[in-house]
């Protein structure tokens, strides 16, 4: 079987490069699970030689800033939910 070839695509103007294996990984940051992976991603190109300390840092530090925000979105949907709930 003659290997498929896969083009890269553009996400919203970014340019995603296709891995070795042909998968392209495109990360889900809308969620924490999503969020959770991609940190778990990061972790294991940092152990890989893939990525330097430096940009394992930087990742790090942006990835917890949307778990943040993604956490206190949910919490704002909550409580209006709550709110709506009780009028």
């Amino acid at each position: 079987m003659k290997p498929r070839l896969i083009i890269p695509e553009v996400t919203e103007g970014e340019f995603i490069p296709a891995n070795p294996g042909g998968y392209v990984r495109k990360p889900s940051l809308g969620t924490a699970r999503g969020i959770r992976r991609e940190l778990a991603q990061t972790y294991l190109e940092f152990r890989r030689g893939q990525i330097d300390a430096e940009q394992t840092k930087t990742a790090t530090f942006v990835l917890r800033t949307l778990l943040e925000a993604v956490k206190l979105d949910e919490i704002e949907r909550r409580l209006i939910e709550l709110e709506q709930m009780s009028q």
